[in-house]
């Protein structure tokens, strides 16, 4: 039984539920029902994606959901804190995950792999440039990052040349988590406990994480529709 973790406005449209026990999961829609319909389809995908990288995990098992809580104080997407994100990050469970941000980049890059820039910056009739959605991926994760940790140089530079057209966004996006992962697995006790407060965001490792596998998962898929391969 998979407990689910939604969060939507007050009347409950679009929402984003979170599957916290498969760390990264996570299915949006236009409303809290549809939201948690998908749930179950988006948990077997999350399945054979970690299946597929070696994780010993059914793809084929039974899916049951509940929703176990449902934050509706309208937040920007992604906010919602919830009490798993504030445990302290045990080095078992940081030494798992970063192994998931580097399989999640990997996936990434090779969903994008000989994608030309013509087409990385063609406009679709609706939504963002395949290159934005990629710029979009980057700079979030820095944000994600020096939250937690603070300015991190081999991150911020290929962040910041990719931004600015001097590098290549595929190169940037592999050295950008290249340094992210390095930074992780060197937290410290401190740094795996502690709770950090910016702006209106608080930051621990459990939940930098998570957003990080969370948001990379969404776009992965958004563009894997676009280009109508498999996430």
């Amino acid at each position: 039984m998979y407990a689910l973790y939604a969060e939507s406005g007050p009347q409950r449209k679009k929402t984003l539920v979170h599957v916290l026990d498969l760390l990264g999961c996570v299915v949006q829609a236009n409303s809290t029902d549809e939201a948690l319909a998908a749930a179950p389809d988006t948990i077997r995908s999350y399945l054979r994606y970690l299946h597929r990288h070696g994780e010993a995990v059914d793809p084929n098992e039974k899916i049951e959901t509940r929703l176990a809580e449902h934050n509706t104080e309208g937040l920007f997407s992604g906010q919602a804190l919830w009490p798993q994100d504030l445990k302290p990050l045990s080095p078992a469970a940081l030494a798992r995950y970063v192994k998931w941000l580097g399989w999640s980049r990997a996936d990434l890059l090779a969903l994008v792999k000989g994608v030309d820039e013509k087409r990385l910056r063609a406009k679709p009739a609706a939504g963002r440039s395949l290159r934005d959605i990629l710029l979009h991926v980057l700079g979030a994760d820095k944000s994600y990052v020096y939250g937690l940790v603070g300015p991190l140089k081999a991150m911020g530079e290929p962040t910041n040349a990719a931004e600015r057209g001097d590098l290549d966004l595929r190169v940037a996006l592999e050295e950008a988590r290249a340094a992210a992962i390095d930074r992780l697995k060197a937290l410290t006790p401190a740094e795996r406990r502690n709770v950090r407060k910016g702006g209106q965001s608080l930051y621990s490792a459990h939940r930098v994480i998570r957003r990080m596998l969370e948001h990379e998962w969404e776009h992965r898929r958004e563009i894997a529709d676009r280009l109508e391969r498999d996430a």
